[in-house]
């Protein structure tokens, strides 16, 4: 009777209750939250001390592990080695952000260290499975992995359409990660450990610094930043191909 949850309160309300309480490892709101979301298969994990830094060996030999090693394998033996800084992005975003944020995040499989980090840095992946979050991962997978690969092929076979894959795949990272990004801030960051932000900003505790400023801010922001410098780059490269070919005729 003492907990604020009843058909009266927001899913909103719910969740941002829920979270703090499974932080302080409140049984009870374990529990009861096991029966409403039918999804919530490790949720016991959220009670786990946040300053552990070990990496358990839970799920390492998970299949899921494999889908980096076969993508690779795959661009390897089609494509051939890596030629430049933006081959190994292109390779790295194929092989393993995009996979991963789809089966390890959204799909909660996987190694557990990974799926409870997952869990920890935002509860729309698997937790709550938020709809933005999932169509984003599902997007990645189906739509930017795929344009990765093609980005890096003609990357390492010197193509002339390496620009045009360059500035699709960024375009689709900066838009995914935008809709990421900036959803979270408009929902008031109620999915993220300790979300009682301010301005001033503080980094007065682990939780916060971790994985609101290092994870969230600024590795979300990494693929808002590259992707914008690689759509510049690609369309004065687009320029100059289309400027020669009028010259020849």
């Amino acid at each position: 009777q003492n907990l604020p949850i009843y058909k009266e309160t927001s899913v909103k309300d719910f969740q941002k209750y829920t979270y703090n309480s499974l932080n302080k490892g409140n049984a009870l709101v374990i529990e009861m939250a096991h029966k409403i979301y039918s999804n919530l298969a490790h949720l016991e994990t959220f009670s786990r001390d946040l300053n552990y830094t070990g990496i358990p060996l839970d799920g390492w030999g998970h299949p899921t592990c494999l889908i980096p090693l076969v993508f690779g394998a795959f661009a390897l033996l089609t494509a051939g080695l890596p030629r430049g800084i933006l081959s190994y992005w292109a390779l790295f975003n194929f092989c393993i952000i995009h996979p991963m944020d789809l089966f390890v995040g959204t799909l909660g499989m996987g190694p557990k260290y990974l799926v409870d980090e997952y869990a920890i840095l935002d509860s729309r992946y698997w937790v709550v499975q938020d709809a933005c979050v999932t169509i984003v991962s599902a997007l990645e997978f189906f739509v930017m992995a795929p344009l990765c690969y093609l980005w890096y092929r003609s990357i390492v076979k010197n193509k002339w359409d390496s620009p045009f894959f360059a500035s699709m795949a960024s375009t689709w990272h900066m838009i995914g990660t935008l809709f990421y990004f900036f959803g979270e801030i408009y929902e008031g960051c109620v999915h993220l450990p300790g979300h009682d932000f301010q301005w001033p900003p503080k980094f007065d505790t682990y939780v916060k610094v971790k994985y609101f400023w290092i994870v969230f801010v600024f590795l979300n922001w990494i693929w808002i930043v590259v992707p914008t410098m690689i759509i510049i780059t690609s369309y004065n490269e687009l320029g100059r191909m289309v400027a020669n070919k009028q010259k020849k005729n």
